[in-house]
């Protein structure tokens, strides 16, 4: 079962000690007014994360032996997915892995410094992209975090990456963080489609363990899963169209969609020859038609693709989806105790 409430992230700061804290004070007072919050919220190469990250003592060393500090925000996103993934295949090192840590905290330390989770535009779709390829991760963290106490082990100041008993890599961190870092990024709706795609695909894949027989705890887990993930993104989409204008919010929209729905070009196999990828093509082609209120009830979608696909009755899914909209409402407080956390409260209507 996914768990019920996100553990709360400690108190203790994961900063190295000799982080200079000057150049964040300063962002703060610059961040003060409305008029330079939105320059920063649309903003270009001086975004506040960007000078922060690039001065931050670990990525320094990450990225070392070259100045992050001296990069402007493109140099630094491109060393950045050099350093964490560099080849896109979601396998990594222990090095990469422990880089992708290395930017989740330091962008979060610099979301609790500034009170606010949002970072330069430059950064926005390479870091959704790198949280795309460590997608396993990203999923294992929102919906499964509580339970998995190897994640809650090696995510806190002492751990770090580790190999799982299978040998793969991976990627721990405190689970408010990875929300915060997701929130951020979603203001370029690019880098929301990236990671709507990333987490269909692995939400997809636990679906597909659904088979035609399959009842109880096979059903609900699943689908209770994906409902709480999909829940998340919709709170952090509504928290994006709650900042801007009825036009920035409709523009927000289409190119989300546009990004999901992938023009139809990829394609889709047939579900006996890959479950998992029918499920999450069938239903980004959809998204084409639907348009934006597909992304509202998606989890009820892609559970009814599953049966029709399978073989198995509609009514045999109708409890688990009543389920899922509880599972769902759980994604979304999730999204408001991580920003209450750092004092930024979601400005999205709460229903």
């Amino acid at each position: 079962m996914t768990n019920s409430q996100a553990p709360s992230a400690p108190r203790a700061s994961r900063r190295p000690a000799a982080r200079v804290l000057a150049a964040a004070a300063a962002l703060v007072v610059l961040a003060a007014g409305a008029g330079t919050w939105l320059l920063v919220r649309s903003g270009g190469e001086e975004g506040p994360s960007c000078a922060t990250v690039g001065k931050d003592a670990r990525i320094r060393k990450d990225l070392a032996p070259a100045d992050a500090s001296g990069m402007n925000c493109r140099e630094l996103a491109a060393a950045l997915k050099k350093a964490a993934a560099p080849d896109g295949s979601g396998r990594h090192t222990l090095e990469q892995a422990g880089v992708m840590r290395d930017l989740v905290n330091a962008l979060d330390d610099d979301f609790r410094d500034r009170s606010r989770a949002d970072i330069a535009a430059p950064l926005r779709e390479p870091v959704a992209e790198l949280l795309a390829d460590y997608a396993t991760d990203m999923h294992t963290m929102l919906v499964h975090y509580s339970e998995s106490m190897a994640y809650i082990r090696h995510a806190g100041p002492n751990g770090g990456p580790w190999r799982d008993e299978k040998g793969v890599v991976r990627m721990p961190v405190e689970n408010q963080s990875l929300i915060r870092v997701m929130r951020a990024v979603s203001d370029d709706p690019a880098a929301y489609a990236t990671l709507r795609k990333a987490e269909t695909g692995r939400s997809a894949e636990d679906l597909a363990r659904i088979t035609k027989t399959s009842a109880g705890d096979a059903v609900s887990a699943p689908v209770g899963a994906t409902a709480t993930a999909l829940g998340l993104l919709d709170a952090m989409a509504e928290e994006v169209l709650a900042t801007g204008s009825k036009s920035e919010a409709a523009r927000w929209k289409a190119d989300v969609v546009k990004g999901l729905s992938d023009g139809g070009a990829s394609e889709v196999p047939a579900f006996s020859a890959d479950p998992a990828r029918y499920l999450a093509g069938t239903w980004e082609r959809g998204t084409a038609a639907g348009g934006y209120p597909a992304l509202v009830g998606q989890t009820r979608d892609m559970v009814g693709i599953l049966a029709k696909a399978s073989g198995r009755p509609a009514e045999s899914v109708a409890e688990p989806l009543r389920e899922a909209a509880a599972a769902g409402r759980v994604g979304r407080d999730w999204l408001a105790e991580a920003l209450i956390a750092i004092g930024s409260p979601p400005r999205s209507p709460r229903t």
